[in-house]
C-alpha cells in the first residue's frame, strides 16, 4: 500500500518510533480478524464426536439442541464482522501508522479475540439465573472492544498524526460523532444492563449493528482527491 500523503502535506502533531504505511499494519490485523472468524465454528462440537454431545436417541434432535451453539456462532460472526468492515473502511482514513498506534491496535485486536468469550458465557446463560450476570459480562466485552476502537481514533486525530490529511475537516468531525456516540451508548449500556440485563445486551448489539451499514465516502479537499491507481494499489 502506499502512503497517501501529498509531497508538500506535514503531520502537525508528532509521531513515536518508525513511521511506515499500512500495508503490513492492515495485513496483521486482517489475518487476526480471519482467524477469529474461523475458529469459530471449532467451538461447536458435532454430536457423537469425542467432545460433542453423547447418548443422544435422534440425531437431528441432538443438533437442534446445539441451538445455544449456533445463537454464539452467529453473534460472534456480527460483531467481528462489523468490526472487520469498520477495520477495511478505516483504510481510507489512516494514512500511516507508528509505535503507539501500532501499540493500541494490537489491545484492539486482543479485544476483537476475547469477544467470543463473553458472547458464549451469555448465550450458554440465557434464561438462566446465571443470565444477569452473563448479560453484564457480554456488554462490558462489547464496550471494552468499543474503546480500544476509539483509542485509535483518538490516537490519530490530534494533528492527523496518522490520519490522510486530504480528507476535509468536516468529515472528521462526523465520524468522530458517529464513532464516539456509540461508544458512549455501549459504555452507557453497562449499567443498564445491571438493572435490565436484556435491554442492556440489545442496547449493546443494535450498537454494535449499526456499523454494519455502509459508513459516509470519505470526503476529501478540492483538488486532492485520490486518484484511481492509489486505489488500485491497495
Amino acid at each position: 500500500m502506499i502512503l497517501r500523503k501529498g509531497p508538500n502535506q506535514r503531520n502537525n502533531a508528532e509521531t513515536h518510533g518508525a513511521e511506515r504505511g499500512l500495508g503490513r499494519f492492515e495485513g496483521f490485523s486482517d489475518a487476526v480478524f480471519a482467524i477469529a472468524l474461523t475458529l469459530l465454528i471449532v467451538e461447536i462440537k458435532v454430536p457423537g464426536s469425542p467432545e460433542g454431545p453423547q447418548g443422544y436417541s435422534d440425531l437431528a434432535s441432538a443438533m437442534a439442541e446445539q441451538w445455544r451453539e449456533y445463537l454464539a456462532l452467529i453473534l460472534c460472526y456480527v460483531v467481528i464482522g462489523a468490526y472487520w468492515l469498520q477495520h477495511h473502511y478505516s483504510g481510507r482514513i489512516y494514512a500511516k501508522s507508528d509505535h503507539w498506534f501500532g501499540a493500541i491496535n494490537l489491545l484492539f485486536l486482543l479485544a476483537i479475540v476475547v469477544i467470543p468469550y463473553p458472547i458464549r458465557v451469555w448465550c450458554f446463560h440465557l434464561g438462566t439465573g446465571f443470565e444477569p450476570v452473563a448479560s453484564l459480562t457480554l456488554v462490558a466485552g462489547l464496550a471494552l472492544t468499543a474503546c480500544t476502537w476509539m483509542a485509535k481514533w483518538f490516537y490519530g486525530m490530534p494533528g492527523r498524526r496518522v490520519m490522510d490529511e486530504r480528507l476535509t475537516t468536516d468529515f472528521l468531525r462526523q465520524m468522530t460523532r458517529r464513532y464516539g456516540i456509540a461508544t458512549l451508548i455501549q459504555i452507557a449500556a453497562v449499567p443498564i444492563a445491571i438493572v435490565a440485563p436484556r435491554v442492556g445486551v440489545v442496547i449493546a448489539l443494535l450498537c454494535v449493528a449499526f456499523f454494519l451499514l455502509p459508513q459516509p465516502k470519505p470526503r476529501y479537499k478540492p483538488g486532492e482527491q485520490p486518484n484511481e491507481a492509489e486505489y488500485l494499489s491497495e
